[in-house]
């Protein structure tokens, strides 16, 4: 799971988390001089996306309806959102609520900067039955806290040009999650197929990082990345390697995905894909209000990713939290537990770019007579999702083995041979 921004670099992700270990002291700092002022029903709501005219902004209104609360958000729609999210927590004067990327979870739960929820969802006696598991599991840290709090994911699948497989008289994927005629082989002979050499490309897995969880897994992988205590780097792994190979040979040897050199620059997949010069695409449900406003002269929708020995994908995560130093915990807590109720769920639910946590709310995904026609397949997505393993250093280790692929995606070098030199620092790197 990944909830960098689009507008955030993981380098600058990397610097901020180095200054949350430099700054010790965040769970120490005492006072707040929080203008919503606590005892009361005021609270502080922090996120480094506009909130104004969203469906995020009327569920919080409909929860001050409910509950009387006064909610005082903070858009902090800035390249320093890390910056400022750090430099707010060590001044002891952090907003009640803050969005958080998920790959500081584990880092900020650890020095003590993350306000342990637990008692909350034990003292309320909710029911977590109603959520999608692996995604609520995810900010469980291995003390048994649980120190943040998803209210929705992106799962990710297959888009594809719909026209294009019935000009090629292709097979469509199929329209449930089902491995029936929808294995790997199948996605290559489909891809072949599909590809016009100096027009179009059949397929494009490797560019959404997202992949490197999900199909690891479904080849057989027990942990994708790293282990479970997040201490090993498995990615390396003997089944990890032949997925990895596997997606990067689409490029190197079936020739039917795009070249690595021709993807660097943003959002250069879905203006292929949107331009028909792609004709699947593995990314996430984010996707589609991009895909939805831009295309207008083909017929596009959504197939559960492929499968292998397993048909599981991973999905970004939308995820808060409240600082230990939060002045309004309670009240910040009613906030968070009703953006994952069914009202709140469905309320987010029509911002139609990601699902909701609460299973109820997300059963209500439905075309409503747009694009794509299967979109009920990303609330499906909840009973086959996998989750990476959280580390001390995720962004660490990711800043040192991605770029290091790039020699196996350019075709220069083996997967294997990437993986194995470059391991010893990864897992170095994940001792934080």
């Amino acid at each position: 799971m990944q909830t960098i921004p689009s507008n955030l670099s993981r380098r600058r992700f990397l610097a901020g988390l180095g200054g949350i270990a430099a700054g010790g002291v965040l769970a120490g700092c005492g006072g707040n001089s929080n203008d919503a002022g606590g005892g009361g029903k005021g609270l502080t709501f922090l996120n480094w996306q506009q909130v104004k005219g969203t469906p995020l902004e009327q569920a919080i209104r409909a929860h001050e309806k409910a509950s009387g609360a006064t909610v005082t958000v903070q858009p902090a729609v800035t390249q320093e959102y890390d910056t400022k999210m750090r430099t707010l927590l060590a001044g002891g004067a952090p907003p009640d609520i803050m969005r958080i990327n998920d790959d500081f979870v584990r880092g900020f739960s650890e020095q003590g900067a993350l306000l342990d929820l637990r008692p909350y969802i034990e003292k309320d006696g909710l029911d977590t039955a109603h959520f999608a598991k692996e995604v609520y599991e995810f900010p469980k840290q291995p003390d048994g806290s649980h120190t943040a709090w998803v209210v929705g994911y992106e799962p990710r699948l297959i888009f594809y040009n719909v026209d294009l497989f019935k000009q090629a008289g292709v097979p469509l994927p199929p329209t449930t999650w089902s491995a029936e005629g929808w294995h790997w082989d199948d996605f290559v002979d489909r891809a072949k197929k599909l590809t016009v050499p100096g027009q179009r490309y059949g397929g494009l897995i490797y560019l959404d990082t997202g992949y490197e969880q999900t199909f690891t897994v479904n080849h057989g992988s027990e942990t994708g990345i790293f282990s479970t205590d997040g201490t090993k780097f498995t990615l390396s792994g003997t089944q990890e390697i032949e997925a990895l190979q596997w997606a990067t040979d689409l490029t190197c040897k079936d020739k039917v995905q795009p070249p690595w050199s021709s993807l660097q620059q943003d959002n250069a997949e879905t203006q292929m894909f949107a331009q028909g010069k792609l004709a699947m695409l593995y990314a996430t449900f984010g996707t589609v209000p991009y895909l939805r406003s831009t295309i207008k002269d083909f017929t596009w929708d959504v197939a559960p990713p492929p499968a292998d020995l397993q048909q599981k994908t991973e999905s970004s995560v939308i995820v808060f939290c409240i600082p230990k130093t939060a002045k309004n915990p309670d009240q910040a807590w009613a906030l968070l537990k009703y953006l994952a109720s069914e009202d709140g769920g469905r309320i987010l639910l029509e911002g139609g770019s990601f699902t909701p946590i609460n299973n109820k709310a997300a059963a209500g995904l439905a075309p409503k007579g747009k694009m794509p026609e299967h979109i009920g397949l990303f609330g499906e997505a909840s009973k086959h999702l996998t989750a990476t393993n959280q580390t001390k250093n995720t962004l660490g280790a990711r800043e040192l083995y991605r770029p290091a692929l790039d020699q196996a995606y350019n075709c220069e070098k083996p997967v294997a041979e990437v993986l194995q030199q470059i391991t010893p620092q990864v897992e170095t790197a994940l001792k934080g």
